[in-house]
């Protein structure tokens, strides 16, 4: 008879391993963003790295095979939380509403990382590497937007061109106000163009009732 002691046992270590993986990876990814934004992705060592995470330079790259890897899961993980949130707050609004929620969301997501929104700027300003190590995880998001725009104005519309096509405009529109709010930070002039971006969204959905 085949005992299942062996298996009873190594069950019972694999939750203990995985938080133990779970642990060293989060141990990593914080001291790689931290370097990354101290010293920019050139001067991120994986010996730096591996240093402030007291890990050997060979666990940093078993659990990520190269730093480009490690910059992306990085970024990919400060965002997943907000997207979690993001996606549940929406989950039943009506779509007229909708529409102004994702506003709310998006400058809410813009205040709370601003400082890091800046780095990441700075960083695909001075490095082609890390410029393209960026555009995955923050197009991710960003093509996060463009979805539950397009879903909103086809609930509306009713027309999946216009849809795409509003949706397109909306995060244009959105993402010019964050490039303005990080190359001048007045306040008044900030509250303006968002009170504006509203009146528009509000003139677009009247437009339709009308029709």
């Amino acid at each position: 008879m085949v005992s299942l002691g062996p298996l009873e046992t190594s069950g019972r270590s694999a939750a203990p391993a995985e938080g133990r993986k779970a642990e060293t990876q989060a141990r990593i990814l914080e001291a790689a963003m931290a370097l990354f934004a101290e010293r920019g992705y050139d001067g991120a060592s994986i010996t730096k790295i591996a240093a402030r995470a007291r890990v050997s330079r060979a666990t940093v790259f078993w659990h990520f095979s190269d730093k480009s890897t490690l910059f992306q899961e990085a970024c990919r993980r400060m965002l997943a939380p907000f997207i979690d949130e993001f996606r549940k707050s929406l989950e039943h609004v009506e779509a007229h509403k909708r529409i102004f929620e994702l506003f709310n969301v998006y400058e809410q997501f813009v205040s709370q990382y601003l400082g890091t929104i800046e780095t990441f700027v700075r960083w695909a300003l001075e490095s082609d590497q890390m410029r393209a190590s960026l555009q995955k995880p923050l197009f991710a998001l960003h093509d996060q937007f463009i979805r539950d725009f397009r879903e909103t104005f086809l609930e509306i519309w009713g027309d999946p061109e216009e849809a795409a096509e509003l949706a397109s405009a909306f995060l244009a529109l959105l993402d010019g106000n964050l490039l303005l709010d990080l190359l001048e930070g007045n306040p008044a002039r900030r509250e303006l163009r968002r009170a504006g971006l509203r009146r528009v969204a509000d003139l677009v959905t009247r437009a339709k009732e009308m029709t």
